[in-house]
């Protein structure tokens, strides 16, 4: 009888690990340098999307998508984060990057305003247990005073990661990222995994970004993050030990 329930108590443990492991990130990463309006035009954001999607990209349980620039458009955008946010399950991470100019009422694309409505739109249709919103961009902490973020407050578990407070800039650096994705970066790839067991939270992720951007910025720039959520919620793992970097 006890050899009888030792191979049962190894098969539920067999079993357990390949649904645990099809635990995966979707992401989708839009960055602008360009715009068909008189916007002013910027150095770094085409690449911060990069930056990012090649982190998740490293990451091995990571779905990426990007688009950039004129292919920016907002039908495009929103057409991609359908197709790339369709396939999540409960137990997946949805991230939607974005790094370019923001509005008070959405997220600028090439060709107009992303309002927040539509992107919470997408969100809803998706079964991600975990759902991310991380705009690199000036003032863009205004972005939670749009009503639409408050009607899905306690209904969606909808994380908004923030470059900066509402009356300040983001700022984009002398190097090839903004200030707010170069410690984005850094963090997702193990600068945040305090307790080093290689799983970044959203709490780490926070901590470590805005300790990082506020004291380089001199107090310039405060990232912020918003939602109702639990910190200690997983916003990406490292299975290799080799891909993550403490530091």
């Amino acid at each position: 009888m006890r050899r009888f329930l030792l191979i049962l108590l190894l098969i539920a443990a067999c079993v357990a690990i390949p649904q645990q492991a099809l635990s995966r990130n979707y992401v989708f990463c839009v960055g602008l340098n360009s715009y068909s309006m008189d916007v002013g035009q910027l150095r770094v954001s085409t690449n911060d999307a990069k930056t990012i999607k090649k982190v998740f990209k490293k990451n091995g349980h990571s779905s990426v998508s990007i688009i950039t620039d004129s292919a920016a458009t907002r039908a495009a955008v929103l057409r991609g984060m359908k197709y790339c946010f369709a396939r999540a399950k409960s137990n997946d991470v949805a991230i939607f990057f974005f790094s370019g100019h923001g509005t008070e009422y959405g997220l600028l694309c090439y060709d107009g305003v992303l309002k927040n409505s539509e992107i919470l739109n997408e969100f809803k249709q998706c079964k991600a247990g975990t759902k991310m919103i991380i705009a690199d961009a000036c003032y863009s902490g205004k972005l939670r005073n749009d009503s639409a973020w408050r009607e899905v407050y306690n209904g969606e578990n909808v994380i908004l990661f923030l470059s900066s407070r509402t009356d300040e800039t983001s700022i984009e650096t002398v190097f090839n990222n903004s200030l707010f994705t170069i410690y984005l970066e850094r963090g997702l790839r193990g600068g945040a995994d305090v307790n080093k067991d290689r799983t970044i939270t959203a709490r780490e992720l926070y901590d470590f970004v805005h300790a990082g951007v506020s004291n380089d910025s001199r107090d310039t720039q405060h990232p912020v993050m918003w939602g109702k959520f639990d910190g200690n919620m997983p916003i990406i793992k490292w299975e290799n030990k080799k891909a993550i970097k403490y530091k």
